[in-house]
């Protein structure tokens, strides 16, 4: 029976593991600038998405976003991030008041935990801006969780080979010694673009796995 394709072809399955592993990193600790660290992403809003979707984070309520001032080298880490302040205070459930005073402090406040632990969020997710911004805080010694290098092998290190199933009508991608990385297409051209979107997933999963792993005996 001929297949029935869709835009993505295997990338819909890969894809929706994906966000079965996005929703697993975050129950497990991890924030969403974390998250999209350590996979290598440049946006936080779609990770944010998956995230709001699955009801791993509650959705803000509607409306516009209270305008917020803050210090100048603060508002240039959201900005160069894409990532507005007021959502950022709420995926951690921090006050928007109350994270832009903590911020405005030189040096992380003794004594009073809330303010202490903005700044554990922050150190947390924008680590080599808060060590730039707050030189003198013990946070910086905080360990990081980072993109790990060398985890995947480069894309010039893989042998694709393309076969014709008669079964389904459909030409099939695969990477040589990569069980299960493969792309469906009705043209060879369509299954190495599905190939090549089930690679992009398939690095964001492994990287978010060992992510997992490495923070399991961490201590906050």
């Amino acid at each position: 029976m001929k297949t029935s394709f869709s835009a993505n072809g295997r990338a819909v399955e890969a894809r929706t593991r994906y966000n079965e592993i996005i929703c697993e990193a975050h129950k497990r600790g991890m924030s969403v600038m974390e998250i999209t660290r350590v996979t290598g992403g440049t946006r936080p809003e779609f990770f944010y998405s998956v995230l709001r979707n699955c009801g791993c984070i509650k959705s803000m309520k509607r409306g516009r976003a209270p305008k917020v001032e803050l210090p100048p080298r603060i508002a240039k880490v959201f900005e160069q991030k894409c990532f507005s302040f007021p959502k950022w205070c709420h995926v951690w459930d921090f006050s928007v008041e109350d994270a832009r005073a903590a911020l405005q402090e030189e040096f992380p406040p003794g004594n009073d935990v809330r303010r202490a632990d903005i700044h554990k969020a922050f150190r947390r997710d924008f680590p080599e801006r808060y060590a730039n911004i707050f030189p003198g805080s013990e946070l910086c010694h905080m360990p990081v969780i980072r993109l790990k290098a060398g985890l995947i092998p480069p894309d010039t290190d893989q042998i694709v080979s393309m076969a014709w199933s008669k079964d389904g009508e459909y030409y099939l991608a695969s990477l040589y010694g990569e069980e299960g990385i493969e792309g469906i297409g009705e043209t060879w051209i369509d299954a190495v673009r599905d190939l090549q979107q089930v690679w992009w997933i398939h690095k964001g999963i492994v990287r978010l796995t060992t992510a997992i792993k490495t923070i399991s005996s961490w201590s906050y």
